[in-house]
């Protein structure tokens, strides 16, 4: 039986009949489409297409990279597997699905533990995203140390994601991105988009779905939805609702299962999807509104989705602080390259510099002003009527 940590901080009660504050999302939309780095902003309410907006040189075909965002996609997949009768359990050790930690302490870590970042896990001073400049993600998360408790300490960690791949694969007896195909954007109708390995052809899982914007509204419905879609409970609802109870408290936010929620009141949640350099996915769904905001994309989706970092393989000895800078500089404020990607060459996920604005990594949205703002009207976009 699956045990489930439903937790009643707040009650929330839905407004019988909500409106959309018109001067609040004309500000929302002059504030992100005023920035040149935007690529696209949308509000969904009640399933229905309240605005639309593209920056130049962009159209709603055009794709847009998750970063971080991907992490929901595939936590997600445990709310699948409880729903088809494949997993039971989320306390069960990953032991049970990382043979490579059979005797080792770290197998002891549960599925829970990875879902609430709370593995214990070393976290380096960047969230372990030296991973990413790795030839090989998957090596380097089973090789990262355990230095706390597993189930005490909240740390947000890339390696948490990571490794919910391999044991997506040995669940479902498929890889995580077939996985991703047939049980989240098949239902949901989504057949354009580009999912990301690394070098060593790992499928990765704390980064890398390209699609239309639009495509990433479908999926944050079904947070607002129940986990249903066209009548089809695609994530088991207990688990979607616990995935998004405040249980622990990090920076400037709460967090639950691979889900932040950024505001709280009697009657609604922020849910917030955040990925690196102003990617956002936004849900309130007792109001069934979702959000999406997105930095414009430089990656040329005819060089594939390998990751291969070229000339700065050589470079990897370097500080990482010093790498990031410089894969910074090549995707500047430059246009999306042309050029084939050959074996020499570099391929990754890289979006324009919003800079300051709406990416404010390592301090708290109360340091961050814009996206405190940005947050702040996204809502206040919904009214209650008497």
């Amino acid at each position: 039986m699956v045990r489930f940590l439903l937790l009643s901080l707040f009650s929330l009660s839905i407004s019988a009949s909500q409106s959309i504050n018109k001067d609040v999302i004309a500000e929302l939309n002059d504030m992100i489409m005023g920035d040149s780095a935007t690529q696209a902003l949308i509000v969904s309410h009640n399933g229905k297409i309240l605005l639309e907006e593209y920056g130049e040189g962009y159209n709603k075909t055009d794709f847009v990279t998750s970063q971080s965002i991907a992490k929901a996609f595939y936590a997600v997949l445990f709310g699948v597997a409880i729903e088809k009768g494949l997993l039971n359990e989320l306390d069960e050790p990953i032991k049970n699905y990382l043979p490579v930690w059979k005797d080792d302490e770290r197998g002891e870590i549960t599925i829970r533990n990875l879902l609430e970042m709370k593995s214990g896990l070393y976290r380096s001073e960047s969230w372990n995203e030296e991973m990413f400049l790795s030839s090989n993600n998957l090596d380097f998360a089973l090789n990262v140390e355990l230095v706390n408790k597993p189930g005490e300490l909240f740390e947000y960690n890339n390696v948490n994601t990571a490794l919910l791949g391999p044991v997506i694969e040995q669940i479902f007896n498929a890889s995580p991105h077939e996985v991703l195909k047939k049980e989240i954007l098949e239902p949901l109708e989504i057949t354009d988009y580009g999912l990301w390995k690394d070098h060593a052809l790992n499928d990765v899982t704390f980064h890398g779905i390209d699609m239309a914007p639009i495509d990433f509204i479908k999926f944050g419905q079904l947070y607002a939805q129940n986990g249903i879609w066209n009548a089809q409970q695609i994530i088991n609802k207990q688990f979607l609702e616990e995935s998004i109870q405040p249980i622990s408290e990090g920076p400037g936010e709460f967090y639950g299962m691979h889900t932040s929620i950024r505001k709280i009141t009697e009657t609604k949640r922020l849910l917030v999807k955040e990925g690196f350099n102003g990617q956002y996915l936004f849900v309130i769904p007792e109001h069934d509104l979702v959000v999406v905001k997105f930095t414009k994309y430089l990656h040329n989706r005819d060089n594939g989705y390998v990751i291969s970092l070229g000339p700065m393989d050589y470079l990897l000895w370097l500080p990482f602080s010093w790498l990031k800078a410089i894969g910074e500089a090549f995707a500047g404020d430059g246009e999306a390259s042309t050029e084939e990607t050959g074996d020499g060459g570099i391929n990754m996920p890289a979006t324009m510099s919003v800079k300051d604005k709406f990416n404010c990594p390592n301090t708290t949205t109360d340091k961050c002003p814009p996206v405190q703002k940005m947050q702040d009207l996204v809502f206040g976009l919904v009214e209650a009527e008497d």
